[in-house]
């Protein structure tokens, strides 16, 4: 559909400065050279110039002066020397001007009659001195001269002057010169820059036409080939690395949302069971009812409990640590062991621990830590296995932090851990044995990570086959 002349007339005039990267660096380089080249033209230019005419003027001063003092050794009506008319044959303007207000022109049978003559300044005074002016001819078509004027005792005031014109043809040719050689310049420099920015941005090109597939929803493991010993190839990198873990991001959070769904689907799966047979009316008896609302009960706990894990990691994602005071680790030690041993009294659980340790956290998140690390040790052990906790400050310090670690280690003698279950402890939903993992969702180790992580800390386990397991918590110390 056409634009009418009012609406042409309201759009934005279009930017003649190229769009692309490529044209506008072109554009920037081909700028600074002219500039450079027109810089070096006016200084060789401005150079020769003065050159010229300063030995115009040289020439022009011996003549004046010679000039002068032929005209001082000779009466009012002696000619002048065969040297000095030599000197004025076709190239100086030479008069003089009688005090009686009358006119020589002392080599006129030398100079060409149809010469342009000078255009005297008035008063002739302002030519007088050792410097020369410059001044035009009385005719259009006549060259320039350097003129200078003095006065000679008795005779009256002589007027040298030296046209310009072999000056401004020498000049005028170099004009051209420079013009022809500046353009001759741009233009292979367009070509050559042309060439070098299209070869040197090509993988750039490349990676630009790969993002633009990777938008539109084409999953390409790389944009370009990476090359870390150029810019452009460290950028290749950079991104190829940015899609490595843009690519395991995603598959993280897919098999993430496939194991919360996995995890839901039981408990939801036995809800719905309950009440289907409720209502098909085959729970008759109170006993019946009885049974299958408990079981209600323990599948949603389980479904709750599930879901606060699963918020609880997606706040540590997002908000690592709401609020941070001077908590006493080895009091909420003291708490979470107390607490097991009420859930677990046949389990024998010791604490370890050097007076009072305080580290700067969230009490309430620390106490999760131990809570699921000794929840661990019961649902993955057999009754009855021991555990020790250890607290202790004085560990080393951190990277980046200047105060020392206070470490936190839950012990226990129970089979151990395969080593090939080891480098996924802390997986979300990753259990290593789901034949022996219990009521437990496989977020627990997940959880703790998360907590260390948020606080600043790190984790890590050491175990083996028949020896146990010691899981090891390093906080920074409270300042």
């Amino acid at each position: 559909m056409s634009r009418t002349a009012s609406e042409r007339r309201s759009l934005p005039p279009r930017s003649l400065r190229p769009r692309s990267l490529r044209g506008r660096l072109l554009l920037a380089l081909l700028t600074l050279a002219a500039a450079a080249l027109l810089a070096l033209d006016a200084v060789v230019f401005g150079a020769l110039r003065n050159d010229m005419t300063h030995r115009t003027d040289v020439t022009l001063r011996a003549v004046r002066q010679r000039v002068a003092q032929q005209l001082a050794q000779t009466g009012p009506g002696g000619t002048l020397g065969s040297d000095v008319r030599l000197l004025g044959a076709s190239e100086f303007y030479l008069q003089l001007r009688r005090p009686d207000g009358s006119v020589r022109d002392l080599v006129p049978q030398l100079r060409d009659p149809d010469d342009a003559a000078p255009r005297l300044p008035d008063p002739l005074s302002a030519a007088r001195g050792t410097d020369p002016v410059t001044v035009g001819p009385v005719s259009p078509d006549g060259p320039d001269y350097r003129l200078l004027v003095q006065r000679v005792p008795g005779r009256g005031t002589l007027i040298a002057a030296a046209p310009l014109d072999q000056v401004q043809g020498t000049l005028r040719q170099v004009l051209i010169v420079e013009a022809v050689a500046t353009g001759s310049v741009l233009a292979l420099l367009a070509g050559a820059g042309l060439w070098v920015l299209r070869r040197g941005l090509r993988p750039l090109e490349s990676m630009a036409r790969d993002a633009d597939g990777i938008a539109s929803g084409d999953r390409a493991d790389r944009v370009a080939p990476a090359d870390d010993n150029t810019e452009v190839g460290r950028l290749g990198l950079a991104l190829n690395t940015m899609l490595a873990a843009e690519r395991n991001t995603q598959d993280r959070l897919r098999r993430f949302v496939a194991d919360a769904s996995h995890e839901l689907r039981t408990p939801v799966t036995a809800v719905l069971g309950y009440a289907d047979l409720h209502h098909q009316g085959a729970l008759a008896r109170p006993e019946q009812r009885e049974r299958v609302m408990n079981g209600i009960t323990t599948e949603a706990l389980r479904m709750q409990r599930l879901v606060d894990d699963l918020l609880l990691l997606a706040r540590l994602d997002s908000v690592p640590v709401r609020g941070r005071n001077s908590v006493d680790l080895v009091g909420i030690v003291g708490e979470a062991v107390s607490a097991a041993r009420v859930v677990a009294p046949r389990s024998p659980v010791t604490v370890r621990a050097d007076g009072s340790v305080r580290v700067h956290g969230d009490g309430e998140h620390l106490r999760r830590v131990v809570d699921n690390l000794l929840a661990n040790i019961r649902n993955h052990t057999p009754s009855g296995t021991a555990a020790q906790v250890t607290v202790r400050a004085g560990g080393p310090a951190a990277p980046g932090n200047g105060r020392p670690d206070v470490i936190l280690a839950v012990a226990d003698e129970g089979p151990g851990i395969p080593a090939e279950a080891l480098p996924r402890l802390f997986d979300r939903f990753y259990r290593a044995d789901p034949a022996h993992s219990g009521d437990g969702s496989g977020l627990g180790l997940a959880i703790v990570a998360a907590v260390a992580q948020a606080h600043g800390g790190s984790v890590e386990v050491t175990s083996a086959p028949g020896e146990g397991t010691c899981v090891t918590v390093r906080l920074p110390m409270a300042p």
